[in-house]
This record gives structure tokens, sequence and C-alpha cells, in this order.
């Protein structure tokens, strides 16, 4: 065996292991940045500490008191666990209400249902995004409940049955509607034709505006309507 294959021999291994030490050290790609919430979903539904709300009950006149509890800002991140890809990344929240009727804290939350990165919004047959509620169970690992109670966006004056696995009907209204004494533009309308979770698995229905959250509720207990309506309220954003 002559010098020059010797000196291939032992340079073989030097230059595999150089390779896949320079391969180890190379930096993964950066994590894109989440996908912000958009500033109209947050108009509807996100709201801080100092907020609250008077709604009256049409079958019994007695006045009910809403406040916001707390208000956390966090990442929604979801990772494929056997490659370790990154499905989902998105900005939430989860807002908690307490009611002077009394009964579990009401928890709201996101979710995302475009592909991400994804956009920010939905189109003509999908919302990207929908917001749920459910009871607050401090001695629970989980909330009570998961109802989506509100999508967007979703197209303007089309009547929809089947959005959301046809857990929830909405309409958004582009003309100004009057709820009780009061008009107001954009309001999404949201059925819940089977069952809410989060208020006890009875039927119900929201009526959102911008700016103000929920200005009615309404909810159906044994075929007997509940129905509330915003009075008054004090909004910090």
């Amino acid at each position: 065996m002559n010098r020059s294959t010797l000196f291939r021999g032992a340079l073989a291994p030097a230059l595999a292991l150089g390779l896949l030490l320079a391969t180890s050290c190379e930096k993964p790609p950066p994590e894109p940045a989440a996908v912000p919430l958009p500033a109209e979903l947050k108009a509807y539904v996100l709201f801080q500490p100092g907020t609250h709300w008077i709604y009256q009950d049409s079958a019994s006149q007695q006045l009910d008191s809403v406040w916001v509890v707390s208000t956390e800002m966090t990442e929604f991140r979801l990772v494929e666990k056997r490659k370790s890809y990154l499905l989902s990344k998105h900005e939430d929240f989860r807002l908690r209400t307490r009611s002077s009727r009394g009964g579990p804290d009401q928890v709201y939350r996101v979710r995302q249902y475009c592909g991400f990165p994804g956009r920010g919004d939905g189109d003509d047959t999908y919302p990207c995004w929908a917001i749920t509620r459910g009871q607050s169970l401090p001695a629970s690992t989980a909330d009570e409940g998961d109802t989506q109670v509100f999508p967007y966006t979703i197209p303007r004056d089309r009547a929809r049955t089947d959005y959301l696995f046809g857990v929830m009907q909405p309409y958004w209204h582009s003309r100004p509607l009057a709820i009780g004494n009061t008009v107001y533009p954009d309001v999404m309308e949201v059925n819940i034709p089977i069952a809410d979770a989060s208020e006890g698995g009875w039927p119900a229905q929201y009526y959102w505006a911008p700016g103000l959250g929920i200005v009615r509720q309404r909810v159906r207990v044994n075929f007997l309507p509940h129905t509330r309506t915003l009075l008054r309220s004090r909004i910090v954003q």
C-alpha cells in the first residue's frame, strides 16, 4: 500500500466527522411569528379588567351585573409530535367573567381553523377563528364545556346552518339592528340550536356588537326563553 492510499484512508473518517459536526452546528430556521388576532375580532370579544355590563332579564325583570375578572394574553402552539413540525401558532387569550347571579365564572378562549401560517380571517366558505365559551371549574384540570359562540369572519347577510360542524348558526348583519331601546351596527347574531355547554346544556342565542361584546343573550330552559338585554356598560379594551 502506497503513502497516498494510506493518506486517503486516514482522511476519510476525518472528513466524515467534520461534515457531521458542521451539520449538527447548523442553527434551525427561526420560528415564524404567531398569527395575530384580527383587530375586528378583538373589538367584539376581547375586554380588560374594569369592564362590566348590566343586563335585565325579560322574564323576571331582575338586573344582572357581569364583569371581567381577568384577561391573559398568550400564544397557542400546536406541534406534530413525531416530526416536531409546527402546525399552528397564533395569539390566544383567556378571558374570565363573573356574574352577580352566582354560579361558575365564564371563560372565553380562541380556536383557529385555518392552516399555518394561514390568513388572519376567513373567506366565503369557512371562518378561520372561533371564540369558545365554557364554565371555569377551579377544582378541575379543565373548564366545563367548549361551546363555540362567535365566528370570524363570515359573509354578511347570508344565513348558514353548517358553520363549524353545525355547532352554531351565525348571521352577520350589515344593517343596524334594534335590540331593546338601542340600535347597534354590525351585529353578529349566533344561534346555538342544540345545546350550549356554558349554559347548562340548554339552547342559546347571542347578539354581539363591536366595542360592547354581548348585547343580548337568550337561553331556552325547558322551552321557556330567558332573555337578558344590555342596559348599560363600562368598557375597557
